[in-house]
């Protein structure tokens, strides 16, 4: 019997690499790619061509098996931006190891916190993730070899080099198999914004899958050296996901390893960027900054943002100021590998995150006391939950957590709220756990943040709620002023009042700071806010 109120997006194509495994469509492209510019780094313009690539990560395989690595083994990354990163990413894919990207700005507790879930055999890092890993490895049981990614007088650890200098590839070199519905590729971790992050096993099928959607929406960058722009960190599953389509498909990717505002913009003019996959605090800031109008940005044909909702009013704005059509917007989580929901090639519908990815299935489920799980209709605001190639297997040594999230059914509960429209447009309100309770009502914070950045003079903007004796509590927001502005919170609070309803008001009062901390993905860290406005308390 088929349940009502559930959506299903379209039927997912066959591709021909349909029974390869993730390291062996990746060893197959790279060889037929071989002979185009694979990466760039922005700061030192030194390039690197696929077969470069090829030789390292299969040499790096060889050495990895030498040392004892086997299939379902693991292997950790913590590292900015560069272009080594890939080649420990490509050599695990061979041999069927896991590979676990980490954030190279954790503390010391967060990433021993992560550590400790996969319990990784190598550790491979950047100067930039030396810091803090050298502190922990000592402390970690199992005592991980850790390894230099590129090479570096001030540090004496080894360096891949070292591991590979007396390696030679013979024609025979093959990846192996691997039960692609089973086989956890990367471990990737939970952006925390509520907690310590978890470890997210996703699946061969997991990314083929991603693959095989980006051969649907943007079949220009199939097997085409397009230019694109690599800023979003590796370590995130969004970023890491691209990396992979892009290794697969024969893009060229200049690489950023931070956000610089002018040499964002440089890069973009310099080398004629094409593609871009950006967050909302990028966007934020290709709207709003006036240095934007002093670069050449006529390159870029389309941009795909996610990772955090994205106000209408800020898309129509880059739309305009950038004059591109071509802004496409995806929704999803670290737990669906990327993107479940997203904009339909050619349509965009602005204030929507678009519709459901191929093979997925959605439904929004009543959160109400009394009738929560009940699949709702049109316009009613519930949970979202999905089903379908692009879930992951579940959290890493964490049973309790995996069934707390995807139900007996399959259901992943996303903890966000939204709606559908009649035409299945989905649209985000806010997380669950995130809605802020003032008298009964609920008040979604990115609404109010979404006034806010349409306010001028607000550069950027966080509300939480304030807990409230009697009324549970009050919305307080966090606002950065524009350079040069001097706007007050009675100029805000009376912008704010015009365009909301009267329980939506600021009335846990306004605070003006220097910047919002965020995830590197953007997503903003509440907690961080919160721990903040309780020691003032």
């Amino acid at each position: 019997m088929q349940e009502k109120n559930i959506l299903h997006g379209p039927p997912e194509p066959i591709l021909e690499f349909k029974n390869l495994s993730l390291g062996q469509l990746i060893l197959n492209q790279l060889r037929i790619h071989r002979a185009w510019v694979a990466q760039i780094n922005a700061y030192t313009r030194k390039e690197q061509t696929f077969k470069e690539i090829l030789d390292a990560s299969q040499k790096l395989a060889i050495a990895f098996e030498k040392e004892g690595l086997r299939k379902n083994d693991r292997i950790a990354i913590c590292s900015e931006n560069n272009t080594e990163f890939c080649i420990p990413v490509c050599a695990a894919f061979y041999l069927g190891v896991t590979v676990c990207p980490l954030n190279p700005l954790y503390t010391e507790r967060e990433l021993k916190h992560a550590l400790n879930i996969s319990k990784p055999k190598y550790i491979f890092v950047s100067l930039l993730g030396a810091k803090n890993v050298c502190k922990v490895a000592s402390q970690l049981f199992w005592l991980p070899k850790l390894i230099m990614l590129t090479e570096s007088p001030d540090n004496k650890l080894p360096n891949i080099n070292d591991l590979t200098s007396n390696i030679t590839v013979d024609n025979n070199f093959h990846a192996y198999s691997t039960d692609i519905n089973d086989h956890v590729a990367a471990i990737a971790c939970s952006s925390g914004t509520t907690g310590l992050p978890k470890g997210v096993m996703l699946t061969d099928k997991n990314f083929l899958t991603v693959i095989r959607h980006f051969a649907i929406s943007s079949p220009d960058i199939v097997n085409n050296n397009v230019t694109t722009l690599a800023l979003l960190p590796f370590f995130h599953a969004y970023s890491f996901s691209v990396l992979l389509v892009r290794l697969t498909f024969g893009n060229k990717s200049v690489i950023l390893p931070r956000f610089d505002e002018k040499m964002f913009l440089r890069t973009i003019e310099k080398y004629r960027i094409g593609y871009l996959t950006v967050v909302p605090p990028l966007m934020v800031f290709l709207a709003k900054h006036p240095i934007v109008d002093k670069y050449d940005l006529s390159s870029i044909q389309e941009m795909w943002c996610g990772a955090a909702p994205l106000s209408e009013e800020i898309a129509k704005t880059v739309s305009r100021r950038l004059n591109m059509k071509n802004i496409k917007q995806g929704y999803g989580l670290t737990e669906t590998t990327l993107a479940v929901i997203k904009s339909p090639n050619n349509n965009t519908k602005y204030g929507s995150i678009g519709t459901l990815a191929p093979g997925i299935s959605g439904k929004v489920i009543s959160v109400n006391e009394g009738d929560s799980g009940r699949a709702l209709g049109p316009n009613n605001f519930g949970e979202l939950c999905f089903k379908g190639n692009l879930i992951m297997k579940g959290y890493c040594n964490d049973e309790l957590a995996t069934a707390a999230t995807i139900d007996k059914d399959g259901w992943l509960h996303s903890g966000d709220i939204g709606y559908y429209d009649e035409q299945g447009y989905f649209y985000i309100i806010d997380r669950l756990k995130e809605l802020i309770k003032y008298k009964g009502f609920q008040v979604p914070p990115a609404e109010l943040e979404t006034v806010l950045l349409s306010c001028p003079g607000i550069k950027d903007a966080a509300v939480i709620g304030l807990p409230h004796e009697e009324a549970g509590e009050l919305p307080a927001a966090f606002i950065v002023k524009q350079e040069g502005s001097n706007i007050t919170a009675e100029d805000v609070n009376k912008f704010v009042n015009e365009r909301v309803s009267n329980h939506k008001r600021l009335r846990g009062g306004i605070k003006f700071i220097e910047n919002i901390p965020k995830t590197a993905s953007g997503k903003i860290l509440r907690r961080e806010l919160r721990d903040a406005l309780k020691s003032k308390l």
